[in-house]
């Protein structure tokens, strides 16, 4: 799992791209500041996860992990206090199966992505 966790965070950081660009350019929900302060973080972490991933560069994590955990604290952010971040109500919009909002499905993707930009540090060092 060690030796493709940077494949994974790149995975996952390019579904949290696409989800985004889909619910903004196609169902024409816009963002709202926290989102966009999101966006700042994540478009960039699914072009330098690819570069590390392809280039097999274990030392990004070091930089990405800054990205992640300000993902992760934002959205985290966002998804327990929704009301006094947003104008928008992004809790109202994109419920899934009934449970997970976008600040939610934001979260658990930052925290993947930290997670397995963790698990490829290991050993990094040697």
């Amino acid at each position: 799992m060690r030796k493709y966790a940077l494949y994974f965070a790149w995975i996952v950081s390019l579904i949290g791209v696409l989800l985004s660009v889909y619910y903004s350019e196609i169902l024409g929900m816009d963002p709202c500041r926290i989102c966009w302060y999101q966006r700042c973080a994540l478009f960039p972490l699914a072009v330098l996860l690819g570069i590390a991933a392809y280039r097999d560069d274990r030392n990004f994590s070091r930089y990405g992990l800054v990205l992640a955990g300000a993902g992760v604290f934002l959205s985290s952010m966002q998804a327990f206090s929704p009301t006094y971040l947003c104008r928008t109500s992004c809790t109202e919009v994109a419920v899934i199966v009934g449970v997970l909002t976008l600040p939610m499905l934001s979260a658990i993707g930052f925290a993947a992505i930290f997670a397995l930009l963790c698990l490829s540090r290991i050993n990094a060092d040697r």
